[in-house]
C-alpha cells in the first residue's frame, strides 16, 4: 500500500509539470508579473504569519480551502502547479504534512522550502491523566506536530519567515523586519494575556470532548487535560469509558464548561454537557478556519483571544 501511495505522488507530480507547461502556466505567469515573490502556505497559521509580514509585497496563497479538514488534505494537482511556481513554500513539517517530502522531491530548484518545525522542541503527548486506567485513555506518546498552538512557537515561525522573505527579496529586508517585530510583540502581549488567565485559575485543567491539538498550549501554560480523542489516532468516537470519565470530572469539580474543537459536529461535548449542564465552547486549534471566519478577516491572533475568553469561562476566571 505504501509503495502503491508513493508511485501515485509521482503520478501527480508529473501531471503537475505538465499542467504547469500548459494550460497553468499563463495563469501562474499572469500572477506573477507584478514582479512580487509568491508564497504558498499549506496551513492557515503559517499563511497568517506570512500575509501579516509581507503586506502588500508579496502573494500569500494557502492551499488548504477554508472550512475542510487539515487532517485529510492531499495536494491535487492544481496545488502542486502553485508549489512548484511559487517562490517559497511554507510547510509544518513530515509529520503535519505527510505527502510533502514526495512533492518537494519533484520541486525544481528554484523554490525555496521552508519546514516551519524544523529546530523547534518536539514533544510527545499523552492524553488523559497519569492514571493506570488503560480503559480510560491510552497514552500513545506520538509527536505532536502542531507546534504553533503555543504562541512562542508561533514567534519562532514568524521569525523563520521573516529570515526567508529577506533572504529570498533583500531589497523589501527593512520592510519585512519591521513588520516582524511589530508581529511578534503582538503575539507576546497574547501569550502574557493567556499566561495571566491561567495563573488566576484555582482548577488548572480542560476537558476537551473532541480530537485534541492544544498539546503545545497545555504545556506552555501548565495546564492539565482530559481529552475525548487523540489527535494521532485514526478513531473517531470515544470509548464509553472515556465519556464516563470525563462526565465524573466535570461533576466532581464542578467545571463550567467543556470544550469543542473547531470545524466540529460538538456531538460528544454536547453528549457530555447534557450529562452535566456544563457549558460547551469552542477551543480552536487554527489548523484552518471556517469559510465565514475567513471571510470575516479572523487571524491567528483573533482566534487565539477568542480561545482565551473562554478559557476564562472554563476556568472560573472573573
Amino acid at each position: 500500500m505504501r509503495k502503491l501511495k508513493k508511485f501515485i505522488a509521482v503520478l501527480l507530480c508529473a501531471a503537475a509539470v505538465l499542467s504547469f507547461v500548459g494550460c497553468g502556466a499563463e495563469n501562474v505567469d499572469e500572477e506573477q508579473q507584478d514582479g512580487k515573490l509568491t508564497v504558498v502556505c499549506t496551513l492557515f497559521p503559517q499563511y497568517d504569519f506570512a500575509r501579516t509580514l509581507v503586506g502588500d509585497r508579496a502573494e500569500v496563497i494557502l492551499l488548504l480551502t477554508p472550512g475542510t479538514d487539515s487532517h485529510s488534505y492531499d495536494p491535487s494537482p492544481v496545488d502542486m502547479v502553485k508549489i512548484n511556481s511559487c517562490d517559497l513554500f511554507i510547510y509544518t513539517g513530515d509529520l503535519m504534512e505527510s505527502w510533502a517530502a514526495n512533492v518537494i522531491g519533484g520541486l525544481d530548484g528554484n523554490v525555496r522550502v521552508l519546514n516551519v518545525s524544523e529546530e523547534l522542541e518536539l514533544s510527545a503527548v499523552e492524553h488523559g491523566d497519569d492514571d493506570d486506567d488503560d480503559d480510560v485513555s491510552e497514552h500513545e506518546h506520538s509527536v505532536d506536530p502542531h507546534v504553533w498552538t503555543d504562541p512562542q512557537n508561533a514567534v519562532a515561525i514568524t521569525e523563520k519567515i521573516a529570515d526567508a522573505l529577506c533572504e529570498l527579496d533583500p531589497e523589501s529586508a527593512e520592510y519585512y523586519r519591521e513588520r516582524e517585530e511589530s508581529y511578534v510583540a503582538e503575539l507576546m502581549e497574547l501569550d502574557s494575556e493567556i499566561e495571566q488567565i491561567v495563573n488566576a485559575a484555582e482548577y488548572r485543567k480542560i476537558i476537551v470532548c473532541d480530537r485534541f491539538s492544544m498539546h503545545y498550549f497545555c504545556k506552555r501554560y501548565g495546564l492539565e487535560y482530559i481529552a475525548a480523542i487523540d489527535s494521532c489516532t485514526s478513531d473517531t468516537e470515544p470509548s464509553p469509558a472515556v465519556i464516563v470519565k470525563i462526565v465524573n470530572e466535570v461533576n466532581e469539580n464542578n467545571v463550567p464548561a467543556v470544550f469543542a474543537a473547531e470545524l466540529s459536529n460538538q456531538k460528544v461535548a454536547q453528549t457530555v454537557a447534557d450529562q452535566t449542564g456544563a457549558q460547551v465552547l469552542e477551543l480552536h486549534s487554527c489548523h484552518n478556519l471556517s469559510s465565514e471566519d475567513f471571510n470575516a478577516g479572523e487571524t491567528y491572533i483573533s482566534l487565539m483571544r477568542r480561545n482565551a475568553e473562554n478559557l476564562k469561562t472554563a476556568l472560573g476566571v472573573d
